[in-house]
């Protein structure tokens, strides 16, 4: 018997994280970025109506792949804007618990608290996982752009929650997930950007693995 997706019962609980997640940061302290050592990113790919989600860790100093782990599902629920969480964060949370080592912060190609209602996936995953998380994308969700001091930000429930770059000749939009400053997510994004992609190491290496192994197979 095939489950029906409640909209309204998922936008209830998006609010309801919320308050969770925008509590998570009312007194958060600066992260002290010589004791990170493992940064997560994670992405999926779908084929033949499949998902495969793949979270990537790596060495936050030097950028490089330690390990990586896999979860092959079929999508819960078709594509909603605004609940991509309710699709994806099922597998990359799985995908995350099966690595060897504990990740210090988790890059997630989506939006955080820059979501209608401050519940983007990166949030979403971050509070689930009670880690620091960030979100990085490429396209506006949520917000109005401000401009302070010649830099762009987006403002969202009464805050600024994004700082929105260029890089590589596109905006990158760079979102408070959860447990973190804004001033530390853009820190820790910029440190992992590269000339050869458009978004930071973590997700970006996540991005091609999961296309990788999502067309391998048959």
């Amino acid at each position: 018997m095939s489950i029906v997706f409640d909209y309204r019962r998922a936008v209830r609980i998006q609010r309801a994280l919320a308050e969770k997640a925008f509590k998570s940061i009312e007194n958060i302290g600066r992260i002290d970025l010589d004791k990170i050592k493992y940064v997560v990113g994670v992405d999926a790919a779908y084929h033949k109506g499949l998902m495969y989600g793949v979270a990537v860790l790596l060495d936050f100093s030097s950028g490089n792949v330690l390990e990586h782990s896999v979860v092959i599902k079929k999508p819960p629920i078709p594509y909603v804007p605004g609940l991509l969480a309710f699709r994806e964060a099922p597998a990359y949370i799985s995908a995350v618990l099966k690595l060897r080592h504990e990740p210090d912060i988790i890059f997630v190609d989506g939006h955080g608290l820059s979501h209608p209602r401050g519940l983007g996936i990166a949030t979403h995953i971050g509070l689930v996982l009670d880690k620091p998380s960030i979100g990085v994308a490429k396209k506006k969700l949520y917000g109005e752009i401000r401009e302070i001091n010649g830099e762009k930000y987006l403002e969202a429930h009464g805050m600024i929650v994004a700082r929105i770059i260029k890089h590589k000749g596109q905006e990158l939009y760079i979102s408070i997930g959860y447990k973190i400053t804004l001033e530390d997510a853009y820190l820790l994004t910029t440190k992992l950007l590269t000339p050869k992609y458009k978004l930071p190491l973590p997700t970006a290496i996540a991005d091609q693995l999961s296309k990788r192994i999502a067309h391998r197979k048959k």
